[in-house]
């Protein structure tokens, strides 16, 4: 970097030359060009020339050695209206190589050029580099996609310099990704991780080889995680020792500044550790250990650990509550009587706790401790969770907390209440889909078990039933008693029908708070016994007519048909259908039979409900027709 160097000594000397009365457009160097090249150990002259006072801006080493370095300000110009200097550098060396810059003091006086530069090799065959880093590297910081410069500069620019990377890898200038340029070194505009690492530049003179070494470091400021050893809230008792370790992980190149603010602060009530841990993989550790002894009523609040690397900030905090004394209080959340429905995914019985230290918890059920009694039962916190919630969890439970070391002990008792859905046990357990029937005249009983019922009948739309009711079927009697159904009492109500004349639906209805649940009773009554029958009149005689009737019940069953033995072929067959209001029959009449009309004859319906088809079956044997012999007495013969 240059540095500015201000001409104080003057004297006046006419300049000489054909533009001596010219008027400048900026200051004028004695050297043309943007570069020059002399000699090591010669002298270096340079003129200036402008129309105002001007400066020198030259090379850091030059500038600092005075007694080689010699400048002298005078007037020159037509008239002396001019300003001139000279600079005179003896014994040029290698370091003086540099940009020498004549500049303007005001360059708000001026529109115009106000600085001309000349770059000055100082070519040394003995020392082709102006900084030479043998055993050293020098450390050249860069960051991710920015330019870095590797200022390997020479003493001349034809001296040719390879730049390598250690281990072993010749970098080769393309002039896009490696730029060559002998006043800076080698220039990477974008910079990456290829670049990281140690750098060597190197030119071969007269046969002996020259090198300066760099090492390249990408700084980071990548704060990967911050987080303290405490709980969000920290509770201490008097006089206890409050110790708060703050960890942060930060990429490998990133290096942090780790601070604290608290509540003593002011008074210095903490003593700070900070210190680097052992890396892992892929991140640096670091530590800051903040330490407070025999808390106090003053170091209540928040705790604040702050983190900062370069631009990145992150902080983490907790907060520390300081008690004077150990205590316990219990309440109830809610009610002291709970509720809760059968088949609940979770169900979590929970109090209001307050206490310090945290006290020791068990959970009794029914005085036995509950994660024992069941493996559903699950203690957290100062909750029970009972998952799947059966009928057999209700019972009373009871929280107790104890300290021991304090002689501290509570105890707080809530009762649960499981609702369960009514069933209706017949419901769940019967296995017949089609309708009951039910015969004409009869007494029939209807029963269902759970809780609560109210029987209905469709017939003239439903309508509650009640005991003595005559709508539909006269009802003789509704009555309730209690069963013990698989371990368990059960109510069951039972309805009486004092005669089956009417078809329908009886529906029992069990609710409570949970819910309802309703069983159907399809109460259809039949004339027909079992709802299928084959009747024959009589067993008929040769030349009689055979009379076969097939009845159906008509809620049940639909499509009646006749399947007749092979032997009756195109005999007259007459069939007729008779609907009555319970029943269907179908009579097939065979005129004028023959021995040959003898068989198994075949009634056949569908279920309405299953769509199955149901036969029944009929043997008939046709009698022969027998003469009888008449004898009479012989006397009343002749």
């Amino acid at each position: 970097m240059g540095r500015l160097f201000t001409i104080v000594n003057a004297s006046l000397i006419v300049f000489l030359g054909s533009s001596s009365g010219s008027k400048l457009k900026g200051p004028e160097l004695s050297i043309k060009g943007a570069q020059h090249v002399i000699q090591a150990g010669q002298i270096l002259n340079l003129t200036c020339r402008g129309e105002m006072v001007h400066s020198w801006s030259l090379p850091e080493a030059p500038s600092q050695e005075s007694k080689r370095l010699t400048v002298i300000k005078y007037a020159c110009g037509r008239n002396g209206k001019q300003f001139c200097s000279s600079l005179t550098l003896s014994r040029a060396q290698a370091n003086d190589t540099g940009y020498y810059s004549c500049k303007y003091a005001s360059s708000s006086a001026v529109k115009k050029k106000t600085e001309s530069t000349v770059y000055i090799f100082i070519n040394d065959t003995g020392s082709p580099f102006i900084e030479l880093h043998s055993n050293i590297p020098k450390i050249i910081h860069m960051t991710d996609g920015g330019e870095m410069i590797i200022p390997c500069r020479v003493t001349a620019p034809d001296v040719a310099v390879t730049l390598k990377k250690i281990p072993p890898e010749t970098l080769i200038p393309d002039g896009k990704t490696i730029i060559w340029d002998s006043t800076k070194g080698f220039i990477i505009p974008k910079a990456t991780y290829r670049f990281i690492g140690l750098m060597s530049c190197e030119a071969t003179i007269d046969g002996h080889k020259y090198s300066t070494k760099y090492l390249t470091h990408r700084q980071t400021n990548t704060i990967f995680d911050v987080r303290l050893n405490t709980p969000n809230l920290v509770k201490l008792l008097k006089g206890d020792t409050l110790a708060v370790n703050c960890t942060v992980a930060a990429a490998w190149n990133t290096r942090v500044q780790m601070t604290w603010s608290y509540p003593g602060e002011a008074n210095h009530r903490a003593s700070i550790i900070n210190r680097i841990g052992q890396r892992t993989t892929d991140a640096n550790i670091f530590y800051s250990i903040l330490v407070v002894d025999k808390v106090r009523d003053i170091d209540k609040g928040q705790y604040t650990c702050h983190v900062k690397s370069g631009p990145s900030v992150k902080s983490v905090n907790t907060r520390v509550h300081v008690y004077a004394k150990t205590f316990i209080t219990l309440k109830h959340r809610r009610k002291s009587v709970l509720e809760a429905v059968a088949g609940r995914k979770s169900y979590r019985l929970s109090m209001k706790v307050k206490a310090f230290p945290s006290p020791e918890v068990v959970w009794l059920k029914d005085g036995l401790p509950a994660a024992e009694k069941c493996a559903r039962y699950v203690v957290k916190d100062y909750s029970l969770i009972i998952r799947d919630v059966a009928e057999e969890d209700a019972g009373n439970y009871t929280i107790t907390l104890s300290i021991q070391q304090w002689n501290l002990y509570k105890n707080l008792t809530v009762t649960l209440i499981v609702n369960v859905k009514p069933q209706i046990y017949e419901k769940a357990v019967s296995s017949f889909p089609d309708p009951n029937l039910y015969l004409l005249g009869s007494k029939q009983v209807l029963t269902c078990t759970d809780s609560l019922f109210t029987f209905c009948s469709n017939t003239e739309g439903p309508f509650i039933l009640k005991s003595g009711s005559s709508r539909g079927n006269r009802i003789q009697s509704i009555a309730q008693h209690m069963a013990m159904i698989e371990g368990k009492n059960k109510t069951a109500s039972i309805l009486a029908v004092a005669e089956a004349k009417s078809s329908g639906i009886y529906s029992c209805v069990a609710s409570n708070k949970v819910g309802n649940v309703e069983r159907n009773i399809s109460f259809y009554v039949t004339d027909v016994p079992n709802g299928f029958h084959i009747n024959l009149e009589k067993m008929p005689i040769e030349g009689e007519n055979l009379i076969l009737s097939c009845s159906v019940n008509k809620f049940l069953y639909k499509d009646i048909a006749w399947i007749l033995p092979r032997t009756v072929n195109n005999q007259t067959k007459a069939k007729r259908h008779i609907i009555k209001e319970y029943s269907t029959t179908l009579i097939l009449t065979i005129k004028n039979v023959s021995l040959e009309h003898s068989g198994t004859y075949a009634c056949t319906a569908r279920n309405i409900y299953s769509g199955e088809e149901v036969l029944q079956k009929k043997d008939v044997t046709i009698r022969a027709l027998t003469l009888e012999l008449v004898l009479l007495p012989l006397e009343s013969v002749f």
